[in-house]
């Protein structure tokens, strides 16, 4: 395996308040008064990270991509890098400290909502990690790609994405299950690249009632810059908990 030079933020700044908060999950103001000490105590705990590098994009053959040592398999993937000299690999979390902190709540409603803290604190770190990949690799615009997020790169590839940056764990405290799924829940793993035209997983994934979906799907875009008939495509396998952010 090809060692890579990592980059680790730590602490990533996240803040929100309470309105935003009550505004997100649709909560009546009556409920600030329990909000406010559960965003408070978000706060206090947050450790948002996210770890990266930017690599070289070695030999590509059918539908297959070779990165930091790694054979990255996927159609999709393997045509968007098809001019690509560089491109980034990275991870994202909530950190296990706010996971473990939400996770301590026996009332329903205040965990479902100490889970949105925790989103929008991995939201927070997958911005600042995308933000510092786009000032290092070329490209009049900038896309990601996510294991798991369309069945053309499947959620198996996670573990290709992991060995290729070679100490997630230690770096950020993420782990993979035997599922492929990553611990926190609230974490993010993708690909970021130089792109001359805009590109969203979101267009080529029919789960139409994603809450994470950022562009509408379109039927045609698969065949139009894929040059294939269809995605062959169940939805996303990315769990409700780990959508592509």
């Amino acid at each position: 395996m090809r060692k890579v030079e990592l980059t680790i933020l730590h602490r990533v700044p996240f803040s929100t308040d309470a309105d935003k908060v009550l505004v997100r999950l649709g909560l009546e103001s009556g409920m600030r008064g329990e909000i406010v000490p559960l965003v408070n105590a978000a706060l206090g705990l947050a450790c948002p990270r996210a770890v990266c590098a930017v690599v070289a994009v070695g030999e590509r053959g059918g539908d297959s991509v070779e990165i930091a040592g790694q054979a990255f398999h996927s159609h999709i993937l393997t045509t968007n890098l098809a001019r690509s000299e560089r491109v980034g690999l990275f991870v994202a979390t909530c950190g296990r400290e706010l996971e473990a902190w939400a996770e301590s709540y026996p009332d329903m409603l205040l965990r479902w909502c100490a889970e949105e803290l925790c989103q929008l604190a991995l939201h927070a770190a997958v911005n600042a990690v995308e933000e510092h990949l786009d000032s290092l690799i070329d490209g009049p615009r900038h896309a990601t790609m996510n294991p798991g997020s369309l069945p053309d790169w499947p959620l198996e590839q996670q573990a290709v994405l992991f060995n290729a940056l070679g100490t997630v764990e230690q770096a950020v405290g993420v782990s993979l299950t035997p599922s492929f799924l990553m611990r926190p829940r609230k974490s993010v793993s993708g690909l970021r690249f130089g792109t001359e035209s805009a590109y969203s997983n979101c267009r080529l994934c029919p789960r139409l009632d994603c809450p994470g979906r950022r562009a509408p799907y379109d039927e045609m875009e698969y065949e139009r810059r894929y040059g294939r008939a269809d995605a062959s495509a169940p939805a996303c396998a990315l769990t409700g908990d780990q959508t592509a952010c």
